[in-house]
Protein backbone atom coordinates (compact mmCIF):
# COMPACT_ATOMS: atom_id res chain seq x y z
CA UNK A 1 0.00 0.00 0.00
CA UNK A 2 1.12 3.48 -0.56
CA UNK A 3 0.88 5.85 2.17
CA UNK A 4 0.78 9.50 1.60
CA UNK A 5 4.30 11.09 2.23
CA UNK A 6 4.11 12.51 6.04
CA UNK A 7 5.68 15.69 6.60
CA UNK A 8 8.75 16.05 8.31
CA UNK A 9 7.64 17.44 11.85
CA UNK A 10 8.95 20.78 12.58
CA UNK A 11 10.17 20.96 15.98
CA UNK A 12 8.64 24.38 18.00
CA UNK A 13 11.06 27.03 17.93
CA UNK A 14 11.10 29.08 21.37
CA UNK A 15 10.72 32.56 20.99
CA UNK A 16 8.42 35.54 19.68
CA UNK A 17 6.60 35.97 16.48
CA UNK A 18 7.44 39.26 14.38
CA UNK A 19 3.51 40.47 15.35
CA UNK A 20 4.54 39.83 18.86
CA UNK A 21 7.37 41.96 19.19
CA UNK A 22 5.44 44.76 17.33
CA UNK A 23 2.60 45.08 19.53
CA UNK A 24 5.61 45.12 22.59
CA UNK A 25 7.29 47.64 20.93
CA UNK A 26 4.54 50.34 20.21
CA UNK A 27 2.78 49.72 23.65
CA UNK A 28 6.49 50.55 25.23
CA UNK A 29 6.50 53.66 23.13
CA UNK A 30 3.14 54.59 23.84
CA UNK A 31 4.18 54.40 28.00
CA UNK A 32 7.04 56.09 27.63
CA UNK A 33 5.48 59.41 25.51
CA UNK A 34 3.33 59.03 28.55
CA UNK A 35 6.36 59.29 31.13
CA UNK A 36 7.58 61.99 29.10
CA UNK A 37 4.62 63.73 29.36
CA UNK A 38 3.93 63.52 32.86
CA UNK A 39 7.85 64.13 33.68
CA UNK A 40 7.47 67.59 31.73
CA UNK A 41 4.15 68.76 33.17
CA UNK A 42 5.82 68.15 36.39
CA UNK A 43 9.17 70.58 36.07
CA UNK A 44 6.91 72.99 34.94
CA UNK A 45 5.02 72.98 37.59
CA UNK A 46 7.48 72.39 39.78
CA UNK A 47 9.27 75.96 37.64
CA UNK A 48 5.87 78.04 38.29
CA UNK A 49 6.12 77.15 42.12
CA UNK A 50 9.70 78.39 43.17
CA UNK A 51 8.78 81.44 40.59
CA UNK A 52 5.79 82.14 42.45
CA UNK A 53 7.72 81.32 45.89
CA UNK A 54 10.45 83.85 45.27
CA UNK A 55 7.57 86.40 44.33
CA UNK A 56 6.27 85.69 47.25
CA UNK A 57 9.34 86.29 49.38
CA UNK A 58 10.25 89.46 47.79
CA UNK A 59 7.29 91.11 48.24
CA UNK A 60 7.22 90.36 51.96
CA UNK A 61 10.91 91.49 51.94
CA UNK A 62 9.41 94.88 50.36
CA UNK A 63 6.49 95.42 53.08
CA UNK A 64 9.23 94.65 55.54
CA UNK A 65 11.08 97.22 54.37
CA UNK A 66 8.62 99.84 54.28
CA UNK A 67 7.71 98.68 57.48
CA UNK A 68 10.52 99.11 59.08
CA UNK A 69 10.48 102.70 58.14
CA UNK A 70 8.00 105.73 58.06
CA UNK A 71 6.54 105.66 54.38
CA UNK A 72 5.01 108.83 53.02
CA UNK A 73 1.97 108.38 51.15
CA UNK A 74 2.03 107.12 47.16
CA UNK A 75 3.28 104.83 45.10
CA UNK A 76 7.00 103.47 44.86
CA UNK A 77 8.82 101.28 42.63
CA UNK A 78 11.77 99.23 42.58
CA UNK A 79 13.72 95.84 41.17
CA UNK A 80 14.98 92.69 42.98
CA UNK A 81 16.53 90.35 41.39
CA UNK A 82 13.87 88.91 37.96
CA UNK A 83 11.00 90.67 40.04
CA UNK A 84 10.03 94.40 39.46
CA UNK A 85 7.82 95.65 42.72
CA UNK A 86 5.31 98.38 42.93
CA UNK A 87 4.44 99.99 46.53
CA UNK A 88 1.16 101.89 47.42
CA UNK A 89 0.86 103.04 50.50
CA UNK A 90 -2.87 104.84 51.34
CA UNK A 91 -3.66 106.27 54.50
CA UNK A 92 -7.00 104.91 55.84
CA UNK A 93 -7.74 106.65 59.12
CA UNK A 94 -5.98 108.99 61.61
CA UNK A 95 -6.69 109.55 65.29
CA UNK A 96 -5.28 112.19 67.13
CA UNK A 97 -3.81 111.82 70.66
CA UNK A 98 -5.60 113.97 72.99
CA UNK A 99 -3.07 116.73 74.73
CA UNK A 100 -0.18 115.37 72.61
CA UNK A 101 1.07 116.39 69.63
CA UNK A 102 0.95 112.92 67.96
CA UNK A 103 -1.48 110.99 65.95
CA UNK A 104 -2.08 107.20 64.91
CA UNK A 105 -1.98 107.04 61.91
CA UNK A 106 -3.21 103.84 60.03
CA UNK A 107 -2.18 102.81 56.14
CA UNK A 108 -2.66 100.55 53.56
CA UNK A 109 0.56 98.94 52.26
CA UNK A 110 -0.23 97.05 48.70
CA UNK A 111 2.84 95.47 47.19
CA UNK A 112 2.77 94.42 43.62
CA UNK A 113 5.52 92.52 42.11
CA UNK A 114 5.59 91.26 38.38
CA UNK A 115 7.96 88.68 36.50
CA UNK A 116 8.34 86.70 33.14
CA UNK A 117 7.79 83.26 32.97
CA UNK A 118 8.23 81.31 29.44
CA UNK A 119 7.38 84.43 27.91
CA UNK A 120 4.30 85.30 30.05
CA UNK A 121 3.83 87.88 32.38
CA UNK A 122 2.99 87.23 36.05
CA UNK A 123 1.77 88.97 39.07
CA UNK A 124 0.90 88.62 42.35
CA UNK A 125 -0.44 91.19 44.69
CA UNK A 126 0.12 91.22 48.82
CA UNK A 127 -1.17 93.70 51.62
CA UNK A 128 -1.53 95.00 55.05
CA UNK A 129 -2.36 97.67 56.95
CA UNK A 130 -0.06 99.52 58.54
CA UNK A 131 -0.32 101.80 62.19
CA UNK A 132 2.38 103.68 63.62
CA UNK A 133 2.04 107.19 65.40
CA UNK A 134 3.42 110.43 64.32
CA UNK A 135 3.89 113.52 64.81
Amino acid sequence: MNQPASRPQREKAGGFTLLEVMVAATLMGLVLVIILQVLTSTLQAQEASRSNTQAVLTAQMVLENFSAREAAEGVFQGKEGRFAYQVTVTPQFQVPFPGQNKRLVCSLLQVMVSWEERGRTKTMELQTLRTMVKK
